[in-house]
């Protein structure tokens, strides 16, 4: 005896209107973050707190890819290794993470002289001064510490090469020179 299998109920339809209700709010959320914005002045925290909920959204999005893709990547590298379990690949050995910060709000000048300064005073080390730099968006994600410390130094070393230079080769640096050499000094 051969027979057919029908679906017949409503509960279909909950599913339907539920995806209709969530196709609505994301046209709605989409079209609030590509909005023209005010043409009136704003301050960076006006703006954060009017975007928190569209922000908080992107980054739940975020989270996930990340989780995913990293999850991804975990079984590829498990693949190319000598490891027993997928389980066994660590976060230590992959890890991929999309940035979450939404905002356009970097380090004001006060934020950057109370980090020089509590540096100078010793309270917080260099790394953790660049650490904090570069979430304020200071200085570039890819480069390292011991990058900046070397730029720094190569930019002391100009300055002062450069400024015994620009010193001697002014008119009142070349007349201090030749009253030295005539005095002898």
């Amino acid at each position: 005896m051969a027979g057919f299998l029908e679906f017949k109920g409503q509960s279909l339809g909950t599913f339907e209107n539920a995806q209709d209700r969530d196709e609505q709010l994301m046209a709605v959320l989409g079209s609030r973050m590509l909005e023209d914005t005010k043409r009136v002045v704003e301050t960076a925290d006006a703006i954060e707190l009017r975007q928190a909920g569209e922000n908080s959204i992107l980054m739940t999005l975020a989270l996930s890819v990340s989780d995913s893709s990293s999850q991804g990547l975990r079984w590829v590298y498990w693949w190319n290794s000598t490891e027993q379990l997928p389980e066994d690949v660590s976060e230590e050995q992959v890890l991929l993470k999309i940035n979450t910060d939404f905002t356009a709000k970097g380090l004001t000048g006060l934020e950057l002289t109370a980090i020089v300064g509590a540096w100078q005073a010793g309270a917080i080390s260099r790394e953790t001064m660049f650490d904090l730099f570069r979430k304020g968006e200071g200085l570039p994600t890819g480069r390292t510490d011991s990058e900046e410390k070397t730029l720094i130094d190569q930019i002391g070393r100009e300055k002062n090469a450069g400024g015994v230079l620009a010193a001697g080769n002014t008119p009142a640096g070349r007349k201090n020179a030749e009253g030295r050499m005539q005095n002898g000094n």
